[in-house]
């Protein structure tokens, strides 16, 4: 399955065959959620987040992500329950979850989880495949994407094959880089946008500065990590500045020379995007 096209609701399984790659699968599938501006929930042992953070490239913070929520990490305990469960129940905590993602100004939740305890939880695998068939529908409902991860040394007989029949495809154990990074800043409220900005994820942009302008519609925008942006990306962008509430504004802070430029020879300025001196 291609992380670039994700669409909201899917449904992923990977079935790997040992931590090492449980790890890089995971990671591949936080990196590409936390650079689209989304929030991403990592259900984990102690052991498997510190693996997971330890593997994330530099250029997205670990530690930045987890103090703005963007980053959350969660034991399966906590997730799914310690005792025998109402699968009801759980449900109406990913509903929540989604709920309060939005809330706080993110504008999608992702969830990658590790699922190996989930059998003796509800006390057999049928149960388990009934829990992911109730879950790809719920995920649509509430438009979260994830990844369950199960490993297939700890599986038997058909298992996997059941599992994965419940799922909309495989989350793939490494993918491209992402182009662009959209993520969370808390203080000043805002964002901080890196790398490459175009006619491909201007639309992540768009989307990820309403979530963060719903919640307090006067953002810092850090951009000294842009290395490029087209003219229509920054229209795009004043086209959200306008959109904002009368007391609203973008603040464009660190913009490059060549940003500036673009900015006044398309006359591109408006009252509610402010461009940092």
């Amino acid at each position: 399955m291609d992380l670039c096209s994700l669409e909201p609701g899917t449904h992923l399984c990977a079935f790997p065959t040992d931590e090492q790659q449980s790890a890089q699968i995971a990671t591949t599938f936080v990196e590409r959620a936390l650079s689209d501006g989304d929030r991403l929930l990592y259900v984990a042992s102690d052991e498997q987040a510190q693996a997971m953070l330890r593997s994330l490239p530099p250029h997205l913070d670990a530690a930045a992500a987890l103090a703005a929520g963007q980053l959350q990490v969660r034991s399966f305990a906590e997730a799914y329950g310690r005792g025998p469960t109402d699968l009801g129940a759980v449900a109406d905590g990913f509903r929540a979850a989604a709920a309060q993602t939005r809330k706080d100004g993110f504008p999608g939740l992702r969830v990658a989880a590790h699922m190996d305890e989930l059998a003796a939880l509800l006390g057999s695998v049928e149960e388990t495949v009934r829990w992911e068939r109730l879950s790809t529908d719920l995920q649509r409902e509430i438009g979260v994407s994830s990844v369950c991860l199960y490993r297939a040394d700890r599986l038997s007989g058909d298992a996997g094959a059941s599992l994965a029949g419940e799922h909309a495809g495989a989350s793939p154990e490494r993918a491209e880089r992402s182009l662009a990074q959209f993520l969370a800043v808390d203080e000043p409220w805002g964002l901080r946008v890196s790398g490459e900005v175009d006619l491909s994820n201007r639309d992540q942009l768009r989307r990820a500065v309403l979530s963060r302008a719903g919640v307090v519609p006067r953002l810092h925008l850090d951009l000294r990590a842009l290395t490029f942006t087209d003219v229509g990306s920054l229209s795009a962008l004043r086209a959200t500045a306008a959109s904002l509430p009368a007391d609203g504004w973008l603040l464009l802070d660190g913009a490059s020379n060549a940003v500036r430029r673009t900015l006044e020879i398309c006359d591109l300025g408006h009252e509610r995007m402010r461009v940092q001196p």
